[in-house]
């Protein structure tokens, strides 16, 4: 069928529309150098966000990264924290919303972009993650017919259920103020996949076709970046295209199927590359331009001629083909005229202007020859075409804002230089034959004047005349321009990347440590130290740190400064400390905070073992233990515990025995004794010496004592008080301390109870007070043992405790800290036993009998007391309800000290004369005599030698008594006292 079936009267303004329709190749205008060219700003004006209520809605097809209109803006919340907007972005349905960038950052989402589905920004994102929580959140709607209210902007009384924006793509997003993230209103931008359109190739009820799209269901339609069917929606769509029906087309659409599937045919840009489509389309539309302005941006993207012949509307893309009829010297109808370009319409350099992805959607250019003219054959090299045009540069510049992709848009140059540099135009008037031609074909020319022989040439414009002649406008065809010629790789030039004043790099670490330092005085307290690691940002101007207990929710800020060294002081010791440092720049924009957290070891570090620990004998019976100093700080005391043993002493069976206040220097005198001296160092939180530091002392006896009596104890005789009992639980009989509450104490049932049985019982349900510490925290054991003197005496008793063993059952480490602080549980590996459990012998003395010795004192290390009947009793402690002694031996030497009475120059009488002593010993003393002026003969006789006493009586040889002059020694041991 032809242009016209039949045709009474043609108009002129009809013609003249038909030739503008079909024209897709329309060189742009010389503009004058004042700035950015008209791609670019129509490149940047599709990014703008624009805040109007009344501002032309786009049409978006393809992917395009689009601005948008700001059709409602709001805050709310506390001091405005809150900033809500709706920004239309395109006419719906839209098929995706790939990325949103905010300030010309890309955000990361924590889940997918999805119709009306909000989501917050993933805490991956720096910019836009703060303080550990999201500053947006989003809700995208892409513009069904029938999509609802956002429920996120319905959260404002100002935003109602009638606000639906159906048939609009929109993103709904609330913004949390953050002086780190937003200096001002944020710009927002979207790479959008654009509309859903009808794809006749898809659509199995039409001819061709195989799929589920139906032509009037929209539902059925999916997103393409062809051109054609874009077109196809933009003429059928009566919202925003030109509302043209479905009978004003084939009713198969099989021209519109043809022109697809040449725009989708696969080609391979460069050698290795992924094939790509022959011309994609991806184009923002306006809708404030007249409809044939934007029909002729889409013709013009897939070099497409658009006709209405036959009463349907018609689309064919130049490109490979034959001539649909031909024509000769018989049908044409006088003359021929044949041109070549001339210098207006011939090229040797063509720039075309494209969208590039890859460029931020900015205006971009590709040109032929390209600048890399590598594998490019000589006749095509610009300087051999600009030497063929006689060094004129003959340069042509278009614009096509659907392309985007670099590789199709040189193929375009390509075909519109060689287009111009070896086409012939042809004007003829050719008979009614040609009414069958239609604007875009191409016939075959045969005429002996130009020496054409069914030379090809393609229809650029037909004029129907009266007489039913046709005059036709030709340009020469050749099949060759449209073969797609492999390209070089585009080159990957690298971004000039300024500084993004609101993007600050965090610091590059942070690292805590604590110790303790004297201070204010002599005061020891603990200083966390604070270490942060310099950012790599050239513009940090200072660093922010901040501080809180982990147990505590809010952070306060410790210090601002240029300098990586900060501190706090008098932290608090096993507790946890949470720090922050993030880094700010001179616009007072911040970066990330970079975190780190520190358990306080302080004064909870066990202090450093004692070192050159050694023993020095004072006199006969007096030992000086003497050590160094150890540098910890906060040391309380020196604990020197003693065990009866002289070889492989232990810890937790010695006994406590002496404690040393720090500021008492490092030496104390004691009681001489034989057996292990242990020492270790404590601190003020109770925190002991990992390691005890022992010294063996091994003095074969005491040469001023003289032991009278050893005490041993049956420990089953004794009289225990209702905290203490009598265990074998280690294998050997055992005093110690009961528990504060028993297992039949417990609440709930007998199998319900968990933990240690002996306990009472260690879960919070069934012992809630004493969970964990139900140790009595003293007790009492009364010795079976007593002394009882004949008088009174000052006695001296060594006492000697074997402690079987010390434990915690409440630290052990599988249990205790360990079961937390595996590496870190402070030593020892299960607690510190013996410095919270202490046993302690008391004694109670009386000068009248043993029932009345009530008043109970400590016997220090060897003690002397003065009396006549004693009482003992062990005493067991513990500091913390916890720890407990296992004391499976006691035994008392009873010692009385060695003492000599004496006197000089006595004078005996011819008599016996009666030595009575000032102080009465313990048992008859030995006695010495020294006599003076003793004659030949003479001697003496001792009598009547007792513990208070003795007579002496001298004579001569012949039995006579005699006066002399004596000294006397009585030397033995014991004091007797009258009271």
């Amino acid at each position: 069928m032809g242009l016209f079936d039949s045709i009474l009267k043609i108009f002129d303004p009809i013609v003249k529309i038909v030739e503008k329709a079909i024209s897709w190749l329309i060189p742009m205008p010389e503009i004058p150098d004042y700035g950015d060219n008209l791609p670019e700003q129509n490149a940047k004006g599709v990014l703008i966000n624009k805040t109007s209520s009344n501002a032309h809605i786009p049409v978006i097809y393809g992917t395009r990264k689009v601005g948008g209109n700001v059709v409602f803006l709001e805050t709310s919340g506390e001091d405005n924290t809150y900033l809500y907007m709706a920004i239309i972005l395109s006419e719906g349905e839209i098929s995706d919303i790939n990325e949103i960038y905010i300030n010309d950052n890309l955000v990361t989402w924590s889940g997918d972009l999805a119709d009306n589905t909000q989501v917050t920004v993933n805490a991956s994102d720096s910019n836009y993650y703060k303080d550990d929580e999201s500053l947006i959140t989003v809700e995208p709607h892409f513009g069904s017919d029938s999509q609802t209210a956002s429920s996120l902007l319905s959260t404002l009384s100002s935003w109602g259920s009638n606000h639906k924006l159906q048939g609009l793509s929109y993103l709904a997003i609330r913004f949390q103020w953050n002086s780190d993230a937003f200096g001002s209103i944020p710009t927002v931008h979207s790479v959008v996949k654009g509309k859903k359109v009808y794809n006749p190739n898809l659509d199995s009820t039409k001819t061709g076709g195989s799929g589920t799209h139906r032509e009037d269901t929209s539902s059925t339609w999916e997103y393409s970046d062809n051109a054609v069917y874009q077109l196809l929606d933009y003429l059928r769509n009566d919202r925003y295209g030109m509302g043209i029906a479905n009978e004003y087309f084939d009713s198969n659409y099989a021209d519109w199927q043809t022109a697809g599937d040449v725009c989708d045919t696969d080609i391979t840009p460069y050698s290795g590359a992924s094939a790509i489509d022959l011309m994609d389309s991806h184009a923002v539309i306006d809708t404030s331009k007249k409809a044939i302005d934007n029909v002729k941006e889409f013709l013009k993207g897939c070099r497409g001629f658009l006709n209405y012949t036959g009463g349907a509307y018609k689309i064919l893309i130049e490109t490979t083909g034959s001539a649909s009829i031909s024509l000769t010297e018989d049908n044409i109808i006088g003359g021929i005229s044949v041109s070549s370009k001339n210098k207006n319409s011939r090229f040797n350099r063509v720039i075309v202007s494209f969208i590039n992805p890859d460029k931020n959607y900015q205006s971009d250019e590709a040109q032929f020859p390209p600048v890399d003219e590598t594998g490019l054959a000589s006749a095509d090299q610009h300087a051999n075409l600009l030497s063929d045009d006689g060094g004129i540069l003959l340069e042509g510049r278009f614009d096509f804002p659907t392309l985007n992709s670099p590789y199709q848009a040189q193929e375009m140059a390509e075909i519109i230089l060689r287009r111009s540099r070896s086409s012939l135009d042809v004007s003829l008037k050719a008979d009614a034959t040609a009414l069958d031609l239609s604007v875009g074909d191409i016939v075959n020319i045969t005429h002996a004047t130009p020496s054409f022989s069914a030379k090809p040439f393609r229809v650029a414009s037909i004029t129907l005349n009266t007489d039913l002649t046709v005059d036709l406008q030709l340009t020469e065809h050749q099949d060759s321009y449209y073969t797609f010629g492999t390209q070089q790789e585009v080159a990957t030039i690298p971004d000039t990347t300024l500084p993004n004043p609101f993007s600050v790099l965090p610091p590059a670490s942070l690292t805590l440590s604590d110790t303790l330092v004297v201070y204010n005085e002599g005061t020891a307290i603990t200083r966390l130290d604070i270490l942060v690691g310099a950012s790599t940002d050239q513009f940090v101007q200072y660093y922010q740190v901040e501080v809180k207990l982990s147990t505590d929710s809010d952070f306060f800020v410790l210090s601002k400064g240029t300098q990586l060294n900060y501190e706090m002081l008098n932290v608090i010791d096993d507790s946890t400390y949470d720090v922050r440092v993030k880094a700010i720049n001179s616009l007072g924009s911040s970066s990330t905070y970079t975190s780190a957290s520190r358990k306080i070891v302080g004064a909870t570090e066990p202090p450093q073992d004692v070192k050159n620990f050694s023993v020095n004998m004072q006199g006969s019976n007096q030992m000086q233990l003497n050590w160094d100093a150890v540098s910890d700080l906060d040391i309380s005391y020196y604990e020197i515990r003693y065990q009866n043993v002289t070889a492989s002493a232990q810890w937790n069976k010695s006994v406590n025995w002496l404690q040393v206040p720090r500021t008492s220097g490092t030496t104390i005198t004691t009681n001489a004794r034989t057996g292990s001296f242990l020492i270790k160092a404590v601190d003020k939180l109770g925190n002991e010496s990992n390691n005890e530091t022992i010294i063996y002392s091994n003095i074969s006896s005491l040469p001023a004592f003289n032991n009278i009596n050893t005490l041993n104890e049956d420990l089953t005789l004794g009289t225990y008080d209702d905290d203490v009992a009598l265990t074998d639980s280690s294998g050997t009989n055992s005093i110690v301390l009961d528990t504060i509450t028993n297992f039949d104490d417990t609440i709930g049932n007998f199998d319900s109870v968990e933990g240690n049985f002996d306990l009472g019982g260690t879960d919070s349900t069934s012992n809630p007070n004493f969970f964990n510490a139900n140790i009595d925290n003293e007790g009492f054991y009364t010795l079976d043992q007593t002394l009882s003197l004949d008088a009174i005496y000052d006695v001296s008793f060594t006492k000697n405790i074997t402690i079987d063993q010390i434990e915690d059952p409440y630290d052990l480490f599988d249990d205790g800290r360990g079961a937390s602080l595996f590496d870190d549980a402070p030593a020892p590996f299960d607690g510190n036993d013996p410095t919270n459990a202490t046993v302690n012998l008391q004694i109670a003395t009386s000068n009248t009998s043993l029932n009345n010795a009530t008043e109970f004192f400590n016997m220090n290390t060897t003690t002397t007391f003065k009396g006549r009947y004693f009482k003992f009793r062990l005493r067991l402690a513990n500091a913390n309800n916890k720890t407990r002694a296992f004391v499976s031996g006691i035994s008392i030497l009873v010692n009385m000290e060695k003492r000599i009475e004496s006197e000089n120059d006595v004078v005996s009488g011819t008599g016996t004369y009666v030595i009575t002593f000032g102080k009465p010993f313990y048992a008859t003393p030995a006695i010495g005599i020294s006599a003076e002026n003793m004659a030949s003969g003479d001697f003496y006789t001792i009598s009547s030698k007792s513990k208070t006493g003795f007579s002496i009586a001298f004579t001569d040889s012949g039995s006579s008594g005699i006066s002399r002059t004596f000294d006397y020694v009585a030397q033995g041991y014991g004091l007797q006292s009258a009271s």
